[in-house]
């Protein structure tokens, strides 16, 4: 066949289908495979070993700070900054007592409506020297023909003026360009925040009772009982001569579980205190191993994260600490810059008071006003 021929005809498509293969059959049979545990115990156990010696480690670095450092720290501090320190706590009392005076102050201007800050403060200075002449705005009156628990309160007009005057002069809004949601939701929270009204509670879901948890098997109980007179022997403070904290912790956690019988939690720390005294044997399985070295881990990153925050603080290894000229600098500094912020502090708000209480400058009412000339265009 010439070649023309060939190259005129077309070209089949070869598709290439995959040969599904053949599912494969299910045997009813099972086989158990043994596993020597031996190994994965000792290291369960090593691992354990390991992290009660991190655990150990950091404990004790802890008591230092908290039986040693501290301590010296106080005492180092009363006597090298004993004077600065008075002055510092006497200036935030200050501080306190003044910003007292001026939440008192706000509290009364925006609930009877005063004009100015100072009609306020005249109040509230006369409320405070004679507290039985002039009666607490913010306690609402009682009229005594109704009951005591009717009270009388602003009408509705009342409280929305009192709203828009407030969005006016403190938020600088225009009430009158606010949307309805807006102006509602606003309204609501003046009348929660403000006027003291408080909002309606939902009255709480209805939840049906729980049912009577059950009881648990009599082999249960006898593990739990077991376990429990095994860790009373144990752990027992009459039975130990050692007045050890840990020790003390786990009793009160066997405490609890024997009270809501949870078998795991005793057969772990069963399972603790056999590799704490280092005669964990057969009857101590690898998942309760497991579990202890878990429990280990979490004590371990829990007391680390504290131990990084006392390592911030000026008192961390204080005790040991020979040449103490860079903290005190440290410190002296740190005292200064917190007085000199509430001299500030203190001197801003003796300065609005004093605004508040000087008497209204009438000056400009004595002088009589020049008239003013008409101007004529012609």
């Amino acid at each position: 066949m010439p070649s023309s021929t060939v190259s005129q005809m077309p070209k089949r498509k070869v598709t290439l289908t995959a040969k599904t293969p053949a599912p494969r059959r299910r045997t009813k049979a099972r086989q158990l495979v043994w596993v020597d545990q031996r190994p994965l115990r000792r290291e369960a156990a090593s691992e354990c070993g390991r992290a009660m010696q991190r655990l150990e480690k950091a404990r004790s670095e802890w008591k230092r700070y908290e039986r040693e450092d501290q301590p010296a720290y106080q005492r180092w501090m009363a006597s090298t900054f004993g004077a600065l320190m008075s002055r510092v706590r006497e200036i935030e009392a200050l501080v306190r007592e003044k910003e007292l005076l001026v939440r008192e102050v706000e509290k009364e201007m925006y609930i009877s409506g005063s004009t100015s800050y100072r009609t306020a403060y005249a109040r509230v200075q006369r409320r405070r020297a004679n507290p039985a002449a002039e009666p607490d705005p913010r306690t609402k009156e009682r009229d005594p023909r109704f009951s005591d628990d009717e009270e009388t309160e602003l009408d509705e007009f009342t409280q929305e003026l009192l709203f828009e005057e407030f969005v006016r002069t403190f938020l600088g809004m225009n009430p009158d360009r606010m949307s309805d949601r807006q102006h509602a939701r606003m309204f609501a929270d003046f009348k929660a925040k403000v006027l003291g009204q408080d909002r309606p509670e939902p009255p709480p879901p209805f939840e049906p009772e729980p049912d009577a948890l059950p009881e648990p098997p009599k082999s249960d109980q006898n593990r739990v009982k077991e376990l429990y007179r095994l860790l009373v022997r144990r752990l027992h403070p009459d039975m130990r001569a050692d007045n050890n904290t840990e020790v003390s912790a786990i009793w009160h956690d066997v405490q609890e579980a024997y009270a809501t019988g949870n078998v795991e939690r005793l057969e772990m720390l069963l399972a603790f205190t056999d590799i704490q005294s280092n005669t964990a044997g057969e009857h101590t399985s690898l998942f309760q191993m497991r579990s202890v070295f878990a429990e280990l881990r979490n004590a371990f990153n829990a007391l680390q994260r504290t131990l990084r925050t006392a390592k911030k603080d000026h008192a961390w290894n204080f005790a040991r600490r020979k040449d103490r000229s860079k903290v005190e600098g440290r410190v002296r500094r740190e005292m200064e810059t917190t007085l000199a912020w509430n001299e500030d502090q203190l001197r801003e708000l003796n300065a609005l008071i004093a605004q508040w209480s000087a008497p209204p400058n009438s000056s400009s009412a004595r002088q009589p006003r020049k008239p003013r000339q008409a101007e004529f265009r012609y």
